[in-house]
């Protein structure tokens, strides 16, 4: 392997496609971003290992190798509990099958990038810490593994293993997005716009890396999960397309019987358990090895997550370790090289991906929305029935088979020239209303309507002629659509009530511009209250939301509900006058976000449960008033496809561990509200290099 790094200046006169002689070169930006050139995408796949391992080392290799389920042999006792999921959900006995499933061309980009990923890493030997090195080298099985278990344990099963097992410390409702298509004939340009908004933690598995890459007459922006060869949210020179956490119920926890004889009871008859176990080895801190069995049972629903009294929970996760859905990166791979809404729908209909919403747009006007993955036909039950721990020893609860794509909620040009999504069920995808739940098995998950997506609905419903500034400005609306919803009851009822701390928070809160604008004072009153209420199982509205009248919002407070609030209200001002926070404190004080220098600074992100579409997740914790942050909002792209695509976008934590002098500090953009240019054309590109590197594989 040969590298050529060329400095400040030089790269922009040296930047291009490469030649004969290179396979790639990576131009990085002022932004952090790696613009890879390459002659084929299996090359395009060794540049995004390379990059990825450049920007962030240490975490790329932890990543990879919890996946294999021993990473407390080399790093400890806090990998144990990852190591104990991998082994008991089977993932390790899986691989080979999945990688025998996998497309040549696949795999040989995934062993491409596992090829960068090892090749920067015996160059650059000092950017990972002497802990790390000892996960090297990466392996395709690495890739494959750690791509199961972010989908699958992770995106797919999370709320089960929570569940089944408290094996999942963040709560998956937490991860969410918004995703809007507009077409022309809602477009003040006449052009389609895309808008890109994924909420997650800003660490581990959930981590964007924000890539360009130009290979075979193909150019391709997006983001990838850092671990991942290629980007998974992304548009190219046609078409563009985002992705929401949906609705789609695909995991089961089962209840089984157990019995005297040590198995379990399926179909009134007793079963043997399918028994094996495993070793795992774990680094004390003291330099011994210490050892822990593992117990792996099966039912025939799938492993054996957890055990109470007479009862085992085994967990089905719908595609998890089977070979017939291996290839999501195939899948992903031919939805980026699409040029128009039926190539990409031939690439989507593989189901190869178990799960998510896709809203989709393109350069000749289509516009989709399609709620994806994989649904199992099931013989009876509705939702609520699935939602619940299901009945192992019922023969007719195992389902087999999912739905094909057909079958699938799916919405492609409306007439009302959008379509939406904020993690509601894709009934509601565009306005009128298109798709009919009776046409659907009842275990889909029926409509519902929460302040988050109806908060973007009404900006949606509200404006005929979008431009690209409304877009951005749109995602960085601050409305907390709960307060219209109900602060009317809730004011009402404190003054009612009488208090004089009721009384206080009322005048505060009929001051406030039920926004989190930074300097909105009565956002951190309402959010701290409100965090409490939401939580206490005593919220409910007076009228809710029907899909019959699909424009009457949620709106009031039941009686029981409104006096509960008060008292919770009164609760809330008492524990701000302990602490000494006065109960207009701007919200900007409340809610901070890192700086990138180990500070904090200001922001206007809000609750998505309170309706904030700038959504920020914070961490209320009882003993404070200030709440921890911990992720939302992360990239953020507004595209609009003219002759030639025009993007803004921020990935505000960027792309770099420890960030390098050249690259812009992203955060202070995103404490403001504000976006950045993307350099997408070869031009843009080489005007904006700030550092290139040529790379040829040995």
């Amino acid at each position: 392997m040969k590298i050529a790094a060329y400095s400040i200046g030089l790269a922009a006169i040296c930047m291009g496609m490469p030649a004969a002689a290179q396979d790639a070169t990576i131009s990085w930006d002022e932004w952090g971003v790696p613009h890879i050139a390459a002659e084929s995408h299996v090359d395009a796949a060794y540049a995004q290992g390379w990059a990825q391992a450049r920007g962030r080392p240490d975490q790329l290799v932890e990543l990879l190798v919890q996946a294999r389920g021993t990473a407390a042999s080399l790093w400890g006792p806090d990998y144990v509990q990852n190591d104990t999921i991998i082994w008991t959900s089977g993932l390790p006995a899986a691989l080979p099958g999945l990688m025998a499933a996998l497309e040549p061309e696949e795999r040989a980009r995934i062993d491409a990038y596992v090829d960068g990923i090892n090749a920067f890493f015996s160059a650059y030997p000092q950017a990972l810490t002497e802990s790390r090195k000892r996960g090297l080298p990466i392996t395709a099985e690495d890739v494959v593994a750690h791509s199961q278990s972010t989908l699958y344990l992770t995106f797919v099963a999370g709320r089960e293993l929570f569940r089944a097992s408290r094996l999942q410390q963040a709560d998956v409702g937490e991860r969410g997005s918004n995703g809007w298509a507009i077409a022309p004939s809602r477009s003040a340009s006449g052009n389609s716009l895309l808008l890109m908004n994924p909420h997650l933690p800003w660490d581990g598995v959930f981590t964007w890396f924000e890539t360009h890459v130009m290979a075979e007459n193909t150019n391709i922006y997006g983001v990838a999960l850092l671990g991942q060869p290629q980007a998974t949210i992304l548009f190219n020179h046609d078409l563009g397309w985002t992705h929401t956490v949906n609705t789609l119920d695909n995991a089961d926890t089962y209840a089984v019987e157990l019995t005297p004889g040590g198995g379990y009871i399926f179909d009134g008859a007793e079963r043997a358990f399918n028994v094996t176990s495993h070793t795992l080895d774990i680094a004390m801190p003291d330099g011994s090895m210490a050892e822990r069995a593992i117990p792996i049972l099966r039912t025939v629903h799938g492993p054996v997550v957890a055990r109470s009294g007479t009862q085992a929970f085994a967990l089905r996760i719908a595609g998890f370790g089977d070979p017939d859905y291996a290839n999501t990166f195939a899948q992903y791979s031919a939805m980026a090289e699409a040029n128009n809404r039926t190539t990409f729908e031939a690439a989507l209909a593989r189901l190869q991906n178990p799960m998510f919403n896709t809203i989709y747009a393109d350069g000749s006007g289509d516009i989709l929305y399609v709620s994806g993955g994989l649904h199992p036909v099931r013989e009876k039950g509705d939702a609520a029935f699935w939602s619940g721990v299901i009945d192992g020893g019922d023969a007719s609860t195992l389902w087999t088979g999912y739905h094909p794509y057909e079958s699938l909620l799916r919405i492609a040009d409306p007439a009302s020239g959008f379509v939406q999504n904020s993690n509601e069920p894709g009934f509601t995808a565009t306005y009128p209303i298109a798709l009919d739940p009776a046409d659907y098995p009842a275990d889909f998950v029926q409509p519902s309507m929460q302040a988050r997506p109806q908060h973007g609905l009404q900006m949606l419903l509200a404006d005929q002629s979008i431009t690209f500034q409304e877009m951005v400005d749109y995602a960085h609306d601050t409305r907390l659509t709960l307060a219209d919803n109900i602060l009317d009851d809730l004011l009402a009822a404190a003054r009612v009530d009488g208090r004089p701390e009721a009384l206080r928070a009322a005048d505060v809160l009929a001051a406030w511009d039920r926004s989190t604008n930074a300097e909105s004072r009565g956002a951190a009153l309402f959010t701290l209250w409100a965090a409490s209420f939401l939580q206490s199982g005593d919220f409910a509205y007076e009228e809710r939301w029907n899909i019959a009248e699909p424009q009457r919002w949620s709106n009031g407070l039941s009686d029981a509900a409104a006096i509960a609030a008060v008292d919770q209200l009164v609760a809330t001002v008492e524990r701000a006058d302990a602490a000494n926070i006065p109960l207009d404190l701007p919200w900007g004080t409340v809610a901070r976000v890192p700086d990138g220098e180990g500070g904090t600074l200001r922001s206007d992100l809000g609750l998505g449960q309170l309706g904030a579409f700038r959504t920020g997740n914070f961490n209320f914790r009882s003993d404070a008033l200030v709440p921890d942050f911990n992720g939302g909002t992360g990239w953020l792209a507004v595209v609009e496809f003219d002759d030639t695509p025009r993007a803004k976008a921020l990935l505000p934590y960027g792309n770099f561990e420890n960030r390098p002098e050249a690259i812009v500090n992203q955060l202070p953009l995103f404490s403001e509200g504000e976006l950045r240019e993307v350099y997408f054309t070869p031009d843009a590109v080489r005007a904006a290099a700030v550092y290139a590197e040529t790379l040829e594989r040995d």
